[in-house]
């Protein structure tokens, strides 16, 4: 799907996953740019059930957005878990 089309609100709480499908964490708040298009994504990642989580911005050409015919979303980036948890953390 191209990012163009995707709303804010349909990035919130997807889940983004990593090479060989692995899951590096979940879309927690957006980042916009001065003409309201979706500038980053920040990525909870790390922690469990959401506690200790590190946020980390990623820029959305970085990522691949894609809906299923059932409409469920995801991003796909080629980091790692372990590559996004050593990026500095948002702030």
């Amino acid at each position: 799907m191209p990012l163009g089309e995707v709303r804010t609100e349909d990035l919130v709480g997807t889940t983004v996953y990593g090479p060989d499908d692995a899951k590096v964490g979940e879309v927690g708040d957006i980042v916009l740019a001065p003409d309201k298009k979706v500038d980053a994504v920040i990525v909870d990642v790390g922690g469990f059930l959401g506690v200790g989580a590190k946020e980390v911005a990623m820029n959305m050409d970085s990522l691949k957005y894609m809906a299923d015919k059932d409409g469920n979303k995801y991003l796909y980036t080629d980091s790692t878990k372990q590559q996004l948890e050593a990026e500095p953390a948002y702030k």
